[in-house]
């Protein structure tokens, strides 16, 4: 039995890099995910790419309706979330020390991810 068998998890930004191979890694331990972006043609590419035991979710996880939507449909279609997995890897420097208005509305996406997992 796979690691991960009948498990679901959500990878935000999971249409590339880290994000994308998290939810491959995921798959290939057996879990069933759920990604999501902000572009369709990405999303669908990622897909089609880990190709198996995958949904994909167009949103903007720092808008609170594409959250609500998007744990609507987790929990419409497979029920109980296991873990949400938001590929936002650490900056090797630390903060910056300004703040720019994509990276305060990254961090309010993963704060909001977080949040809204505990009603699913």
């Amino acid at each position: 039995m796979d690691k991960l068998e009948g498990k679901i998890a959500l990878v935000t930004g999971g249409n590339s890099g880290i994000g994308l191979a998290t939810a491959k890694q995921f798959v290939k331990e057996g879990a069933y995910v759920f990604i999501t972006g902000r572009r369709q043609p990405e999303l669908a590419a990622a897909v089609q790419e880990i190709g198996r035991d995958v949904t994909g979710v167009q949103g903007d996880v720092s808008n609170l309706g594409d959250l609500d939507r998007l744990f609507a449909r987790i929990k419409r279609e497979k029920g109980l979330l296991f873990t949400v997995q938001k590929a936002f890897p650490p900056r090797p420097w630390g903060f910056p020390r300004k703040t720019s208005s994509r990276s305060f509305t990254s961090c309010r996406g993963v704060d909001f991810s977080i949040r809204h997992r505990s009603w699913v």
